[in-house]
């Protein structure tokens, strides 16, 4: 009797264990990623070369002034590509043609810089020839209103100059505006790795019943 009741027990026991083993293989963990494969994508992204910041920083375009003129240099030691000033001529709008509003701010600086230098220079020789007659004690009445006349066209073209050098400075703050958005937007865009610009998934469509 005591023989079959642990036969009983032994076999039961076999039973539970092998039926156990079953459950565990059957909810197995999922495999767990290795971290080594992202850790190679995360450092061939940032391997990649920025090409559009190092295109933009090649074809920017800026100012530097120099004794009555003003250099256009492109990129930060680039050439000088143009001299700007009093009776300098120097297409600037054909130097940003590629953008319309630094075209018209570069087309505004034209007309400014032609008229201050213009009158500026009529106005220093109006004086110079005033101060000449001065000088030579002539009793003319009209000398000292040269002068005054002088003075005063000098200091208007020198008004015209500065709203003309205020312009060529938005031209050239236009110019680099739409360069960027030309050379470094579309590479930005075209990253993946970027929020706005990865795929959303579709959403699941309810079952139609019928």
């Amino acid at each position: 009797m005591k023989t079959i009741l642990f036969r009983a027990l032994f076999l039961g026991a076999t039973v539970s264990a092998a039926t156990a083993g079953a459950q565990t293989i059957g909810h197995a963990a999922p495999p767990v990623a290795s971290s080594e494969s992202g850790t190679s994508v995360a450092s061939a992204r940032a391997a990649t070369p920025n090409d559009s910041s190092r295109s933009y920083d090649a074809q920017a375009l800026r100012v530097e002034s120099r004794w009555g003129s003003i250099d256009i240099i492109r990129g930060v030691n680039g050439p000088v590509v143009g001299t700007v000033g009093w009776f300098r001529k120097f297409d600037v709008e054909k130097l940003v043609e590629s953008s319309p509003q630094a075209t018209t701010a570069a087309h505004e600086f034209k007309s400014n810089n032609f008229r201050g230098s213009l009158i500026g220079g009529l106005g220093a020789t109006t004086l110079v020839a005033g101060a000449i007659l001065t000088s030579n004690s002539s009793s003319n009445a009209a000398s000292p209103m040269l002068m005054v006349v002088g003075a005063g066209a000098m200091l208007w073209g020198g008004q015209l100059l500065n709203k003309g050098y205020s312009a060529l400075s938005r031209s050239m703050w236009w110019y680099n505006r739409d360069l960027a958005r030309n050379t470094i937007a579309p590479s930005s865009a075209g990253n993946p790795s970027t929020p706005r610009d990865r795929a959303v998934p579709a959403e699941p469509k309810p079952p139609v019943t019928r």
